[in-house]
């Protein structure tokens, strides 16, 4: 009955160190980064080139206009003053 328990355990151990060894392991997508396959298409470079330039364009014209929506806000809020008892 000893001997048995012993055998188990062992097994046990044996199978948790194997699981945490494959747990443990690094993925490769992960630790050498998203590999980009460039087009043998110059058009195709040429036309992703030009997208991603427009995108970060309008990712900053976007934030400009969101600072100057809350720079309006927050002036015309300090024009109209506030009330004393909304604030109590």
């Amino acid at each position: 009955m000893k001997l048995r328990t012993l055998f188990l355990f062992a097994a046990g151990v044996v199978t948790g160190l194997m699981i945490a060894k494959k747990m443990s392991a690094d993925d490769e997508a992960i630790v050498h980064g998203p590999q980009q396959t460039r087009s043998a298409n110059p058009m195709m470079r040429a036309f992703s080139d030009r997208t991603s330039s427009f995108s970060d364009r309008a990712t900053v014209r976007s934030l400009d206009a969101i600072r100057r929506a809350r720079v309006a806000i927050r002036d015309r809020l300090a024009e109209q003053g506030y009330d004393e008892a909304a604030w109590s």
